[in-house]
């Protein structure tokens, strides 16, 4: 079986170029002063992810001591359109250049793919050690660069940063106990820890839209950051300090609280829609999502809806408040936690805490 080389990679370079080629032209014809530098910046990105690539092509195998598999394959080749995507945003970075719609765009489509590559990788079994190394740095470089392109321009405030440093903070701090001599324990398997990447991801790929108000933004990134930053700590403390866990849906008093949560943000969010001057489309399809949050359904992705509800509120005229921002607040520990306790129907559960393919485990 022959090695992959570089000539696997020949349909991506020619992707990778012609994406150059479209965004610049669209950079010279909209704004010409920032083309140049647009270019120059995405280039370099798109440079550095097919040296990255072709570093490590020989680890395009399941595991260390098997072969390598005959092509590059189909869920790394999506996780390097991932890698494109984040490289074309850094072009955005640049004075003087046309954003519109394009880096929520191109961001939102590296998180919904997140979910895809892996996907692909198990069904068609093909799972190597290459996609999951592409995978990890398109996600983490991804996250720094997007939450970096927010605050540059002007969506989130500047200590939102911190949000794209934590997996680096977190390495630099493995690094620093093996200075020491210790040996950091390896992280166990923990669904809530992608629930939270993913939401992150998404959340900065809203932010990213030129659609909500920087202050709402703000206000709903707080409570985002909070537990974000919590599972940093605890991963953080868990290296150095192993301890049983289980995750908060798990346990039954925060099952009930959360229940509680649902019930309170929903009827909340309920009397908001219904007594302010909104239109007719947003007051309805606010109602909708009350009535899924009131029984339990999508509990999740029913307070998502209703955070991106709120946003078009605050863009429609909402004045932000006391009362808002609680609710915002229990809207995202619903769509961090879940619905707790009673809920009806939550397949999305599994959405949140399982890798696509994968079958969750049995519960006894």
């Amino acid at each position: 079986m022959r090695p992959v080389t570089y000539r696997d990679l020949r349909f991506e370079m020619l992707v990778a170029l012609a994406a150059l080629l479209v965004g610049g032209l669209w950079q010279r014809h909209v704004a010409p002063a920032g083309a140049p530098c647009w270019l120059a910046l995405s280039a370099l990105g798109v440079l550095y992810l097919l040296a990255y690539t072709l570093r490590h092509l020989g680890e395009n195998r399941p595991a260390s001591d098997t072969p390598l598999y005959p092509t590059f394959g189909a869920a790394n080749g999506l996780t390097l359109l991932r890698g494109l995507a984040v490289a074309l945003l850094l072009g955005f970075f640049c004075p003087r250049t046309a954003q519109g719609w394009v880096p929520g765009a191109l961001y939102t489509f590296v998180a919904l793919s997140d979910w895809w590559d892996g996907f692909l990788a198990r069904r068609t079994r093909r799972a190597s050690l290459l996609g999951q190394r592409l995978d990890l740095m398109v996600d983490g470089l991804g996250v720094l660069v997007a939450s970096a392109l927010a605050v540059v321009l002007g969506r989130l405030p500047w200590w939102y940063l911190s949000v794209g440093l934590a997996r680096y903070a977190f390495l630099l701090w493995e690094a620093g106990l093996r200075a020491l001599g210790r040996s950091p324990q390896p992280l166990p398997p923990e669904p809530q820890r992608r629930a939270n990447a993913g939401l992150m991801m998404g959340f900065l790929a809203v932010a990213l839209w030129p659609v909500f108000p920087p202050q709402a933004l703000t206000l709903v990134g707080v409570w985002f950051f909070i537990p974000f930053a919590a599972g940093f700590l605890r991963d953080a403390l868990w290296v150095i300090h192993p301890r049983s866990t289980s995750a908060p849906h798990e346990k039954p008093l925060l099952g009930a609280a959360y229940a509680l949560v649902r019930l309170l943000s929903a009827a909340g969010l309920g009397a908001l829609l219904w007594s302010h001057p909104l239109s007719g489309w947003l007051r309805w399809s606010g109602s909708l999502l009350v009535g899924l949050l009131a029984l339990g359904v999508l509990p999740r992705l029913a307070a998502l809806g209703g955070l991106l509800t709120f946003g078009a509120a605050w863009a429609a005229g909402l004045p932000l408040s006391p009362i808002t921002a609680l609710l915002s607040a229990g809207l995202t520990a619903i769509a961090f936690y879940g619905g707790g306790a009673a809920c009806l129907w939550a397949p999305d559960e599994r959405f949140f805490l399982t890798r696509a393919g994968v079958q969750p485990p049995v519960k006894g």
